[in-house]
């Protein structure tokens, strides 16, 4: 079997952690650029991917890294980013402790 190597994935952005609980500030359906549920790679915000959408491809969840961004900044970076989001940015539900 051929082994393939994997590029090296850049500092910075950290990726985010994984798991059931609700960890975002803002969610939002989107389509990404290929079809699949994927997670953009911001600098000024965590983002993570769920498979559950009704309308488009992936449910986003968001949260910011500096205090001063909120979704009119966060929408701005996913299209450049290649991802439409879809309707309006909802507040996210933290899970109970």
């Amino acid at each position: 079997m051929t082994r393939l190597p994997f590029a090296p994935l850049p500092p910075f952005p950290q990726p985010t952690p994984r798991g059931p609980e609700v960890f975002g500030t803002l969610m939002l359906e989107a389509l990404t650029p290929d079809g699949a549920v994927t997670a953009p790679l911001l600098a000024d915000w965590e983002v993570r991917a769920w498979p559950v959408a009704r309308l488009g491809d992936a449910t986003l969840e968001a949260r910011p890294r500096r205090p001063n961004l909120e979704a009119a900044d966060l929408d701005r970076d996913l299209r450049r980013a290649g991802y439409t989001p879809l309707g309006p940015w909802r507040a996210g539900r933290r899970s109970a402790p």
